[in-house]
């Protein structure tokens, strides 16, 4: 199985099993699995979350490092590869940086709008 198709298989995975079987108060409000890395031996991955309570996610990342064993047991009987790989849960930035971007580009805009207006 290619590098790409498991990490895409696993990311579908460990969503529905953070979204829908985790019972950990700490995962109470909106956690996505955005991205996974597996490394090429299938030994380590790389977990990316998104997690839009910002004051939430030490707690978050703590549940679901902590939690990791019990995630790559289900994970076992779901996937049909040999390794399941031993993860470690990071936090994404790509959708806060993404916003970040996006707000500075309005605030271009609209002071180009504005000097356009007094010209």
């Amino acid at each position: 199985m290619k590098i790409e198709r498991v990490n895409n298989e696993l990311t579908k995975e460990l969503n529905l099993i953070i979204g829908r079987e985790m019972k950990d108060p700490r995962l109470g409000g909106l956690v996505s699995v955005t991205a996974v890395e597996t490394a090429k031996d299938l030994k380590n991955a790389r977990v990316f979350v998104s997690i839009m309570d910002e004051k939430t996610e030490k707690d978050v990342l703590n549940a679901l490092n902590g939690a990791s064993a019990y995630i790559r047991g289900l994970l076992f009987d779901r996937l049909k590869i040999r390794n399941v790989p031993h993860f470690v849960f990071v936090k994404d930035n790509s959708i806060s940086h993404s916003f970040r971007i996006e707000s500075i580009l309005k605030e271009l805009n609209i002071s180009e709008e504005k000097d356009d207006d007094v010209r």
